[in-house]
């Protein structure tokens, strides 16, 4: 759900080209629900701490942000604050897939 006005929006888009597109492609995607409470409210989890990215996670609550290093998980659930992965499923999207390596198995 974007968190942001039409006004804010332009002017992220000034200082970051790109940036509505970026947050459109977040807001259009088709994210797994929750497989602790089944809510549909959740979010791509991205590594890495910039301008731009601490903007696309305060414009929208399909973009979770944390520190650099090893996700705690590919997704975030909204409604219990959980992260999670989910098994290879055609239907779900993962936004920027390149950009993040997979975390490490054991």
């Amino acid at each position: 759900m974007l968190k942001i006005c039409e006004e804010e929006l332009d002017d992220l888009e000034g200082r970051y080209p790109g940036f509505r597109e970026a947050i459109l492609r977040f807001e259009e995607a088709t994210l797994p629900h929750c497989p602790s409470c089944g809510a549909d409210h959740t979010a791509d989890v991205q590594c890495g701490i910039t301008g731009r990215t601490i903007n696309i996670a305060a414009a929208t609550t399909k973009f979770k942000l944390v520190a650099n290093g090893l996700r705690p998980g590919r997704y975030f659930c909204n409604g219990c604050d959980t992260f999670f992965d989910v098994g290879s499923n055609p239907d779900t999207v993962h936004i920027d897939d390149e950009a993040i390596p997979d975390q490490p198995t054991d």
